[in-house]
């Protein structure tokens, strides 16, 4: 088999690896991803360092292998999902910069539908849409030429990568704008006329594992076929083997639980959603599988917020400073909001029961027990019962682990590999190809 490649644009950071026919990763590349906060809870980024960035991830991803651009048979790309790129067709130009999945800026919008009792929240892309075609001059320009495009992070990449001759995405990113039909398995009419965004400007759904075209050589050195897209807690699950039943925790930036429900769009609870997992084609059929996920907002970013402030030297210290600390500091890790079952974008931390004594340990003790008494909050809310595979850079603390299995009563097993999301996309990739 052909070597296979894999791009993951997270949030922060991008990675890049190789995979050989055995599945054997090769090399792996990673680079920070900046972004801007404009106003208070904007969260942007820049559509072309996007590019550029995976751009260069993936060629010193070839270099780290040892490899060529026309060795690899294969390339799957994977995404932070609900971020929302606007672009002009005609050019290939970004109108503006992304508005990422974090971003908040549409919590009013949002409160409007909660209060009328439809769950939604404020990282899902619909409200974003709406907000380009209804605040953004280089939109309405575009899409009265009839040139407007939108697309989640990996129909952008898909986008640039092929020299603007597709624009697709796949059932998990699609699920995640808020703006599909799970059962239909396409865009829904009305919750496009809903939020005000013409069908034209929206990618074709396409299966998770399609070959949708090939990428420009002049950009990435060879006419690879783009074989895999799809979201990145979904690349995850691949990587797990997800089936129904299985419960699956991904450790990063935040922190998302994901239960898999086979071919059955399940009723979520609370605070969760129902989504795609993804569309694969088994003996030349389509076979739609779908997951029940919960989400925790803020899990690595509480860790890189204790560095920020001082509280940590490094990320990987980690372990070696919670085994120090003393317990009896609370620490409340919604810094950025609290998700599943809540959905309050508006709460914030908190940390109690400092004193005299307490030492700088003593807090991140505090609030390594914060995130896994959220873990353990949310695995009950969702009714896991069975073992917890775990994934994602904050994986690999043993501390956390550890925590988490006593908080939760669970049975913790954290993948060999933490790097999920890109093998997870590499298999998808090689399975459709």
């Amino acid at each position: 088999m052909s070597l296979i490649a894999a791009i993951d644009v997270g949030t922060t950071t991008v990675r890049a690896a190789v995979f050989d026919g055995e599945g054997e990763r090769l090399s792996i590349a990673r680079s920070a991803l900046g972004s801007q906060h404009p106003f208070a809870g904007a969260v942007e980024q820049d559509p072309d360092e996007i590019v550029s960035t995976a751009t260069d991830a993936f060629h010193r991803s070839l270099q780290q292998a040892g490899v060529e651009a026309a060795d690899i048979g294969a390339l799957g790309i994977t995404n932070q999902r609900s971020s929302v790129v606007a672009w002009d067709g005609g050019t290939g130009r970004a109108l503006r910069p992304l508005i990422g999945w974090q971003d908040t800026r549409t919590a009013e919008r949002v409160a409007e539908f909660v209060s009328a009792g439809i769950p939604l929240n404020t990282s899902a892309s619909c409200t974003k849409l709406e907000w380009l075609m209804a605040n953004d001059d280089a939109v309405g320009d575009a899409h009265s030429r009839g040139a407007l495009r939108f697309g989640t992070v990996d129909t952008w990449l898909t986008w640039a990568f092929s020299g603007g001759t597709v624009h697709a995405t796949d059932p998990s990113n699609a699920g995640a704008t808020g703006c599909y039909d799970m059962h239909g398995g396409d865009w829904s009419d009305d919750v496009l006329a809903l939020f005000g965004v013409p069908r034209e400007s929206m990618a074709t759904v396409v299966a998770s594992d399609e070959t949708v075209g090939h990428c420009d050589p002049a950009l990435v050195g060879a006419a690879i076929p783009l074989a895999a897209r799809c979201g990145d807690q979904m690349a995850a699950c691949m990587a797990h083997g997800m089936v129904d039943g299985t419960a699956k925790l991904t450790l990063g930036t935040s922190g998302m639980l994901d239960v898999g429900t086979g071919s059955t769009v399940a009723e979520a609870p609370e605070g969760c959603y129902a989504l795609p997992l993804w569309r694969r084609t088994v003996d030349g059929a389509p076979v739609n599988e779908f997951l029940v996920e919960g989400s925790i907002l803020t899990a690595g970013s509480v860790i890189e917020w204790l560095v920020r402030t001082g509280l940590l030297d490094r990320v990987e210290q980690l372990d070696e400073v919670t085994a120090s600390g003393v317990p009896g500091v609370e620490f409340v890790p919604s810094l950025a909001g609290l998700g599943s079952p809540h959905q309050d974008p508006s709460a914030r931390g908190a940390v109690r029961g400092i004193g005299l004594e307490t030492t700088a340990a003593d807090i991140v003790l505090g609030a390594v027990t914060g995130i896994a008494t959220r873990v353990a909050e949310l695995t009950a809310h969702m009714g896991v019962t069975g073992p917890l595979l775990v994934d994602g850079g904050l994986s690999q603390s043993q501390a956390l682990l550890q925590a988490i299995h006593e908080t939760t009563g669970l049975e913790v097993h954290p993948a060999p590999d933490h790097e999920t999301t890109v093998r997870g996309i590499a298999l998808l990739a090689a399975s459709g190809h």
